[in-house]
């Protein structure tokens, strides 16, 4: 179970995946809290809202995001290539050492590279 993301990671996986898809306020609010880390209070201050209306604006936002990702999977796929990328990659540090192959790991390496991007 070494592979479950801690929930600030997940979080953040999650905004850079969907973020686009929240209101400029609910962004706002949840770059405020998660990126600056301000509380509840400096946020409803700072925008003229209530602390409650913050926790309310940053549930909803939360929830928001995992809906998107229940129904996309986009964050979990790219955790599973992710993983496909670095088994990969074990291998073809084994075939490196074979002279006759090295120049094709090479080519490999690059094409694994700009779909990773």
């Amino acid at each position: 179970m070494k592979d479950l993301p801690t929930t600030r990671e997940h979080k953040n996986m999650l905004y850079d995946f969907y973020g686009t898809l929240l209101t400029e306020k609910q962004r706002e609010i949840y770059t405020m809290h998660h990126d600056e880390d301000c509380s509840l209070a400096e946020i409803g201050e700072t925008i003229g809202i209530t602390p409650q209306a913050v926790a309310d604006t940053l549930k909803r936002a939360n929830g928001k995001l995992n809906r998107y990702e229940e129904k996309l999977r986009l964050v979990e796929k790219h955790r599973i290539h992710k993983k496909l990328a670095k088994q990969i990659e074990a291998k073809l540090l084994e075939l490196e050492t074979m002279p006759e192959i090295s120049e094709r790991v090479k080519i490999i390496r690059s094409v694994i590279a700009g779909l990773l991007l």
